[in-house]
């Protein structure tokens, strides 16, 4: 008989510490299955951070790559040695045949090298696609360049001479050298992958892609209302934009946008692009980071919540912890969430890249205050849906382990009765 659940799972991330996206939601998902009496080993490439966690911990003590010297980005970024090896390692003296190896994010630290280490044992892989590395070069299917979302197919000669990074062609190269080197070490094309996707309308992106998608999951991602019971966003008067100041987060949208409606907009992030709001928009307000407890007491006095991403959002955190705070959102309409939020009544779309839409709606919010009454209504009776709680979330993964080892279990029986049909690695 298979075995009911996981006898470990090995989650594997850039970061151990929350900084935001990805590296959230692999530390939750570790603190989740390790209090339902799973063990959990956490792979990460950077330094543990000062609060041990209740779970046992492998630290490769890296830098992001943005941290480090230029030849030392290019080369680590490429493939890193030491992750390789002590992923090897850790596989050579942790594996058993009930153990799941969890993939939420590669590119920062980690680099392609981990998908060689991982492919002997890629039937009980989980591959968790925050974003579209996978499947893009670039992570995004945005032209960063013309602010707009790609519709080019991945990897085509049309897509390898367009110069759609941020940084230069030459980043562009690079990036799309990775994915070559991450495809030969472990190909989703040729061998269908278990993908987790966050969304419906991401696996749109990944068929462009030429992934084999016969193994993608749909799990939503879980969420936390921003706020424990419902204000009244009608009685205030301020906009919200919460995430990083990252020219893809389209801050700077967000703050043109508000110049043009007249409204006040806050700002809650923090990043690169901070020193650009501090020069060219003066009026905007920003927060810097907050913890949960600290944004409470601020976005309380939200009367919507813009999200003006430059890239097709696959899920928008920020957006489902507002609405289901009852704070109505502006979305573009390239988020995957976009149409679902308004078609429950609960936000307005624009015209993604385009500041003059945004204002617009931001225009309308900020004039209609029956409006905003009715969307915060909609937002509290409508969005239950949209996304998991903690705890739904924790049992849809823990189902997909279970499904993985049932077919894990059949393969090996068939396997064990044809050798013959057992695959080749492709690296050799």
């Amino acid at each position: 008989m298979s075995p009911p659940r996981p006898d470990r799972v090995v989650i594997i991330n850039d970061r151990s510490v929350k900084v935001g996206g990805a590296s959230n939601l692999a530390i939750l998902s570790a603190n989740l299955l390790q209090s339902a009496g799973i063990p959990v080993t956490y792979f990460a490439g950077d330094t543990a951070g000062e609060d041990p966690p209740a779970f046992d911990t492998i630290n490769l003590d890296g830098l992001p790559l943005t941290q480090q010297g230029r030849i030392s980005a290019l080369t680590a970024g490429l493939y890193s040695k030491s992750a390789y090896t002590a992923l090897q390692d850790l596989i050579a003296r942790k594996d058993t045949t009930a153990t799941i190896y969890h993939v939420h994010g590669w590119s920062k630290i980690l680099s392609p090298s981990i998908f060689r280490a991982l492919w002997p044992v890629r039937e009980r892989v989980v591959l968790h696609a925050h974003d579209y590395f996978l499947s893009c070069p670039n992570g995004g299917f945005a032209n960063y360049r013309k602010n707009d979302v790609c519709r080019l197919t991945p990897m085509s000669m049309q897509c390898l001479t367009t110069q759609c990074d941020k940084r230069g062609y030459h980043e562009k190269v690079w990036r799309s050298a990775r994915h070559v080197l991450r495809e030969h070490f472990y190909p989703t094309r040729q061998t269908p992958a278990n993908i987790i996707i966050v969304h419906q309308r991401m696996r749109d992106y990944f068929d462009r892609s030429g992934i084999e998608t016969d193994n993608i999951e749909i799990i939503r991602n879980p969420v936390e209302p921003f706020l424990k019971q419902p204000m009244s966003p009608w009685n205030n008067r301020d906009f919200f934009f919460v995430g990083r100041l990252e020219p893809e987060k389209g801050f700077e949208d967000a703050a043109m946008a508000a110049r043009l409606a007249g409204i006040s907009l806050h700002i809650i992030g923090d990043g690169a692009g901070r020193a650009l709001l501090e020069r060219d928009y003066p009026e905007v307000v920003i927060h810097g980071w907050k913890s949960k407890d600290e944004m409470r007491s601020i976005i309380g006095n939200a009367r919507a919540l813009v999200v003006s991403s430059r890239v097709p959002e696959p899920f928008g955190l920020a957006a489902l912890e507002a609405v289901t705070s009852g704070i109505p959102v502006i979305l573009p309409d390239a988020a995957l969430l976009g149409d679902e939020i308004a078609e429950l009544g609960c936000g307005l779309t624009f015209q993604s890249g385009k500041v003059e839409t945004l204002a617009g709606a931001m225009r309308r919010l900020a004039g209609d205050n029956m409006l905003i009454r009715l969307m915060s209504v909609n937002c509290m009776r409508r969005s239950s849906g949209l996304a998991h709680t903690p705890a739904s979330w924790r049992d849809a993964l823990m189902t997909l382990y279970k499904r993985i080892l049932e077919r894990t279990a059949a393969s090996s029986a068939v396997t064990d009765e044809y050798p013959e049909a057992a695959e080749q690695s492709p690296i050799g």
